[in-house]
């Protein structure tokens, strides 16, 4: 039975539907009341094709088809959701894994399949992100505390079913770019090389609170005016050397003390995550930050201080499926480009015990994590055409190393 993309499309519209609310965009947090729906559709479907399924203690969906002697060829990406985020992000892979396992799995000969819905993998119920497949590969070992939304959603399973006990040979995750390169440039298929340095780090200038009309404005010791600065020098520089794709900069979290509308704030503290293919690009930026953030705050008198909140090295992918899905474009006369993956994926921690690809498909005006997230029907059917192609291609690679 050849992969049937009509039947993927069916498929797609229905389960991306579970949890979609209309003018605010997907509600699907981890293990919620929706991420158990969708999961129950899931291992319906993969119930109906013969797929035996197994949870381990994350309660990641670990599905097979095929010989359990045989190593594995596994697909894998995450249904959950940021809320309020798109249809597409995540739960693409894991339907398109559906439709390739029910379409390829008496073709497939030297391997078994296996499709994978990694738990928490956007992090927006539980910190870390990425929670279940760092758990299932071992990154993440004591300490986890969602185990009674674990136990309450039906889904907890066992430790021994971790994938680092028997890790695939092969892993691989399709998914939309997330940004508008592959469109801008049109292209039809990204192949990603890795995934890219993540460094981020807390900046915290500290001023002096005082009332906001009686304070002269040339007297002021104001934090926040000490992180405006910061940021804008910290996007000048990043500008500039985004313009060859080599440093990326954001401030996401801001923190402002005492917070009060007439108060000069005293202190504030902010995340700066700073992303790039090159590590001595990012150590360049780091020693930037931290002169920059020191002459700001000798010129405003106030204080400054940085500290590290994490770091992931990059992540190189496997040669040979990177040159498999390689070929797989040129054999279906797709228009494809190399890149880096900017954003994290499961596909990093599955590096650990697996050979890793992934492919990218592109993303409506760079969109993503909101409603207006949207990838076209025929940008879906070519990735879905690449994985399968992938997918055969591996199987036909058989004892062979790249």
């Amino acid at each position: 039975m050849p992969v049937d993309f009509g039947h993927f499309l069916d498929d797609f519209e229905v389960l991306s539907r579970v949890g979609w609310v209309e003018g605010f965009g997907t509600d699907r947090l981890a293990l919620g009341e929706n991420d158990i729906r969708i999961r129950r559709e899931l291992i319906a479907k993969l119930s109906a094709i013969g797929a035996r399924i197994k949870f381990d203690d994350a309660s990641n969906i670990i599905a097979e088809i095929g010989d359990p002697s045989k190593p594995a060829i596994a697909i894998g990406s995450h249904l959950d959701s940021v809320l309020g985020g798109g249809k597409f992000d995540g739960a693409y892979g894991v339907i398109a894994g559906l439709e390739v396992l029910r379409g390829l799995r008496d073709e497939v000969k030297n391997h078994r399949l296996m499709l994978i819905d990694f738990t928490n993998e956007e992090g927006a119920r539980w910190i870390p992100s990425l929670l279940g497949s760092g758990l299932t590969t071992g990154v993440y070992k004591d300490g986890i505390t969602f185990g009674d939304a674990l136990r309450a959603s039906g889904f907890m399973g066992e430790e021994p079913n971790r994938l680092m006990h028997d890790p695939p040979r092969y892993y691989l995750e399709l998914h939309i770019e997330q940004g508008p390169v592959l469109e801008r440039e049109g292209y039809q298929i990204g192949i990603p090389l890795g995934i890219v340095n993540i460094r981020v780090l807390e900046i915290k200038f500290a001023g002096e609170a005082n009332q906001a009309g009686p304070t002269p404005m040339a007297l002021r010791r104001d934090a926040v005016l000490a992180m405006a600065r910061f940021i804008e020098f910290i996007r000048d520089y990043a500008l500039i050397r985004d313009s060859n794709e080599r440093l990326r900069a954001t401030v996401g979290i801001i923190n402002v003390k005492p917070g009060i509308y007439n108060v000069i704030p005293s202190e504030v503290s902010f995340t700066l995550d700073i992303r790039s293919p090159y590590e001595d690009e990012v150590n360049k930026a780091v020693t930037y930050v931290i002169d920059v953030g020191r002459a700001i705050a000798e010129d405003l008198g106030v204080g400054f201080e940085h500290r590290d909140l994490f770091m992931h090295g990059k992540v190189e992918f496997d040669r040979e499926i990177i040159r498999t899905i390689e070929d797989a474009c040129k054999d279906l006369g797709l228009r494809y480009r190399f890149m880096w993956s900017w954003a994290g994926h499961d596909a990093q921690y599955m590096a650990r015990i697996s050979r890793v690809g992934m492919i990218f498909v592109p993303s409506v005006n760079g969109r993503s994590h909101t409603k207006e997230e949207f990838t076209k029907n025929e940008d879906l059917i070519n990735g879905l055409k690449v994985l399968a192609e992938t997918v055969r291609g591996l199987d036909g690679h058989e004892g062979r190393e790249g």
